[in-house]
Formats: C-alpha cells, structure tokens, sequence
C-alpha cells in the first residue's frame, strides 16, 4: 500500500512538472508567433 502511495506521489510531482513545461512552452511558441506578425511588412493599398 505504501509503495502504491509513493507512485501516486511520484506522478502526481511528474504531472505538475510536465505541465509547467508545457507552460513554458506554449508561452515560448505564443511569443515567437507574434514576433514573426511584427515583423511583417504592411500589405500594399
């Protein structure tokens, strides 16, 4: 019962790491996207 307590634990701890990852990265994917918008010459009118 321990043990199975302990892996709960350890991948709970795991979850919440690969969220705060994925954070991260979708931030990083967010900012680089509206870098790349800024960046762009005007459409001629």
């Amino acid at each position: 019962m321990r043990r199975l307590q302990q892996r709960i634990r350890d991948l709970e701890a795991e979850l919440t790491r690969l969220q705060a990852q994925n954070d991260e990265l979708a931030a990083s994917t967010r900012d680089e996207a509206f870098n790349r918008l800024q960046d762009r010459e005007p459409a001629l009118t």
